[in-house]
């Protein structure tokens, strides 16, 4: 290393320009008349005598200190020839080199304003890394302990984690002693999945929060705060074709495995994508672990791991979550299965829930999902989860405010894609559940606690049967339309539901109805009916007696 030499020797000269000969040069700190020293030679070994004598050529080897200085000099009768104030002092490489040389380098940032600094105080109000407290940034070194120290006695309440500073953040956030108000920015981007095909580089902040102190990161705008997740699909994987963006909720970190796999314990993600195969996009909730995995602190299977005993949580390798039912020790044959207790060769592992679960669905026309499957066909379906320990569906819609109801209408469309007013259900307070007409005009039927079903109107649809044969069907009809050409006997009445009720109308005399134990007429006896007269028929339910009885009969 070269550089420009300094004049080993200062020569001052008097008003003629000739060397001052004898000549007095007296140095003074800055702003004042208290002498401050020189010195001999470079690194201020020796200090001059003060004032400093010039030889006869006017010279003398004159270097000064760190600080400011204020110079007069004078002839050798001590006659003033200048002062001037507030000359700067030089470092030494020796001194830039120690560790308070950054003090002895100033910093002043552009712009209108700033205000000037040393770059160590830049450094260490600014810039406080674990680095500048022993930590190593080789990808390889543990520097988890080192970090607590620096956490504990630093008294930095604000730590840069620098790329390639490899720790753990679970074993560092479980100590005691880490303080809840020191936060790390951690740029280390190697501490998760770091094998081949399987890296992460995660960046964030690490802090361990208290009931009163939690850790913000936020956004905050006086118009439009706005998080972005911009996926460009520019890596030919089906995460870049189908552009997914993700915010995923985490429970810890994985503890067991290899020390280069060891991300973090999934929860649930929300999640952007196109849908798969087709053409349109859709906003999803995904479960990745129930809870009691996530409160087990769940792990991977692996084969051999050793297992305590019941009540060990692990994820299989097709996404599903399980429990051991027992100790030993885990065998060749991972678990697979979705539902019951299977041997994995050397533990019994007891299903409990897919890790991977959709639960919540929204594509690009509004049509949702609340479970599994897709929105192509669907706007609204609600599959109960087959490990959901209610069972039961319910759905509830509750108004607000004072005298407001609660509405359920659907609507179709027809064949020329118009949309088709129908009945619908209207709850109101003091009237009950009413299934109104179309316009909302009127009741079609009322139900209420305490008065059943009011009905305003009912219509019976007719069914024709012209050949009714021996056995006619009856299933899901109110009145059945009989019209035999020739003479026809009826001996019983096929399908049907228990408790149901069926008018019979005859519209000539050639039909004639058989009574036995399973058609059971009045008095036990067969009748041949008139033209357009009628019978009631009622089906007992079949865990009584499995007949139909005739009720009511009206013979024109």
């Amino acid at each position: 290393m070269t550089a420009l030499a300094t004049p080993p020797k200062l020569q001052f000269l008097d008003a003629n320009g000739a060397p001052l000969v004898g000549g007095k040069l007296y140095t003074y700190v800055a702003g004042t008349t208290t002498p401050q020293a020189s010195y001999t030679d470079y690194g201020g070994g020796t200090a001059n005598a003060n004032p400093v004598i010039l030889d006869s050529r006017g010279e003398a080897s004159v270097w000064l200190g760190t600080a400011l200085y204020k110079m007069a000099l004078y002839s050798a009768t001590n006659v003033l020839i200048w002062t001037v104030d507030n000359i700067g002092g030089f470092a030494t490489l020796a001194q830039l080199a120690a560790s308070g040389g950054s003090n002895l380098v100033g910093f002043l940032q552009a712009g209108t304003g700033a205000v000037a600094t040393t770059v160590q105080a830049k450094f260490r109000t600014d810039l406080p890394s674990v680095t500048d407290y022993g930590a190593v940034a080789d990808g390889v070194t543990d520097n988890t302990a080192t970090m607590l120290a620096a956490a504990v006695s630093s008294g930095k309440k604000f730590l840069i984690v620098p790329y390639g500073v490899k720790y753990n953040r679970a074993t560092l956030l479980a100590e005691a002693t880490f303080p809840d108000d020191v936060v790390l920015l951690d740029l280390s981007g190697i501490n998760d999945f770091t094998a081949s095909g399987e890296t992460t580089k995660h960046y964030g902040i690490v802090s361990k929060d208290s009931a009163p102190d939690d850790t913000h990161w936020a956004i905050d705008s006086g118009h439009h705060p706005i998080i972005n997740t911009n996926n460009f699909g520019t890596s030919g994987t089906a995460s870049a074709d189908e552009r997914k963006a993700s915010w995923i909720w985490s429970a810890g970190q994985f503890a067991l495995g290899a020390t280069d796999k060891r991300g973090f314990r999934g929860a649930a993600i929300q999640q952007f994508t196109q849908e798969t195969g087709d053409t349109f996009w859709k906003w999803q909730i995904r479960s990745l672990a129930p809870w009691v995995s996530i409160d087990g602190e769940y792990e991977y299977w692996e084969t051999g791991q050793v297992i305590s005993g019941a009540g060990v949580y692990r994820l299989g390798t097709t996404s599903q979550q399980y429990v051991s039912a027992g100790g030993g020790t885990c065998g060749a044959t991972p678990p697979t299965h979705t539902s019951g207790t299977v041997s994995d060769g050397g533990v019994s592992w007891t299903w409990i829930d897919s890790g991977d679960r959709t639960l919540f669905q929204c594509d690009q026309y509004g049509r949702w999902i609340i479970g599994a499957g897709t929105t192509g066909n669907a706007t609204w379906f609600h599959k109960v989860n087959q490990t959901d320990p209610a069972g039961q569906y319910r759905f509830t819609g509750v108004s607000t405010g004072v005298s407001k109801y609660a509405q359920l209408t659907l609507t179709p469309t027809d064949g020329a894609a118009a949309e088709v007013l129908q009945p619908f259900l209207r709850a109101e307070a003091g009237i009950g559940l009413r299934v109104m007409n179309s316009t909302g005009s009127t009741d079609l039927a009322r139900f209420s606690d305490t008065g059943g079903l009011i009905a305003k109107e009912v219509a019976s649809v007719f069914t024709t049967n012209a050949a009714t044969g021996a056995t006619p069907s009856v299933d899901g009809i109110g009145t059945l339309l009989i019209n035999n050409a020739g003479a026809q006997n009826i001996t019983a009445l096929n399908s049907g539901s228990d408790g149901q009720i069926v008018q019979l109308v005859f519209q000539n005399a050639n039909t004639t109805m058989v009574s036995s134990a399973t058609l059971l007429m009045a008095g036990s006896v067969n009748v041949t009916p008139t033209a357009w007269s009628v019978i009631t028929m009622l089906k007992v339910p079949t865990s009584t007696s499995d007949r139909w009885i005739e009720l009511s009969r009206s013979i024109k």
